[in-house]
């Protein structure tokens, strides 16, 4: 006859994914791919944005003569963290993982911006709000003595929570693609920020120098996905009368 067990039972633990989101099917992109026919900087790699969603966003900084991505800080109430996955001539190297501060500053990282093959590419990656709301700002200090000139704040709650709303964004409730909330915001930052009270600071008197949008894409972006989501609204007002036909 045995011996009773005494002491501690270990119990081994089994851990299980959860099944996929039937509404949401796993997808997989090559970020080297999807960035090179990007329209603008911090798109999105997947068409899930909801509220717990892990949204990684890719962004291309490109050097040339003539280049200016200007400088701005951004604060974010979500984490945010950035993988490169490529660069050259560029503070950031290939390789590097950084953890954002909610707020941060944000320029091109390249040592030289109008040095001909200088480059960066990488990911930058925001856990969405799993409840209450979800805000970010864009802030521009004056280049003379950095004083804030311009802090254009805006709420970034995602799909799911109580306080989303698309139409904050220029969006519908119909949209087949969200616009991504840090997009519009930064489109219309560098529209504030440019406007002459923009430009101007309060402080000091110094006149700043206007911000370039076109290296981030961000009204490309927005326009972009505004077009979008108008043609899939008048694909389906096509169909409606063979619809209607096949169901007589």
């Amino acid at each position: 006859m045995s011996e009773p067990t005494t002491g501690a039972v270990l119990l081994e633990e089994k851990q299980q994914i959860s099944p996929a989101d039937p509404d949401r099917e796993p997808l997989k992109t090559n970020v080297y791919e999807h960035m090179a026919m990007a329209a603008g900087q911090l798109m999105p790699l997947f068409p899930y944005d909801h509220a717990g969603a892990i949204v990684p966003c890719g962004a291309v900084l490109i050097g040339g003569q003539d280049a200016d991505y200007g400088h701005f800080f951004h604060w974010n109430t979500v984490n945010e963290v950035v993988v490169v996955y490529g660069a050259h001539q560029s503070v950031m190297a290939t390789g590097q993982i950084m953890a954002t501060q909610n707020l941060h500053g944000v320029n091109s990282y390249l040592r030289d911006e109008e040095e001909e093959g200088a480059y960066g590419l990488m990911v930058v990656t925001q856990h969405q709000a799993e409840e209450g709301d979800q805000s970010e700002a864009m802030i521009a200090r004056c280049q003379e003595c950095k004083a804030e000139i311009v802090r254009h704040e805006y709420d970034a709650t995602p799909p799911g929570l109580p306080g989303y709303d698309p139409a904050r964004h220029g969006g519908a409730a119909d949209d087949r693609v969200n616009q991504f909330p840090t997009t519009v915001g930064s489109a219309r930052f560098a529209d504030i920020r440019n406007s002459d009270a923009g430009r101007t600071c309060k402080e000091c008197g110094h006149v700043n120098k206007p911000f370039a949008p076109a290296p981030w894409g961000w009204h490309r972006t927005v326009a972009q996905t505004a077009a979008a989501n108008a043609a899939y609204r008048s694909l389906l007002e096509a169909g409606q009368p063979a619809l209607k036909e096949a169901a007589r």
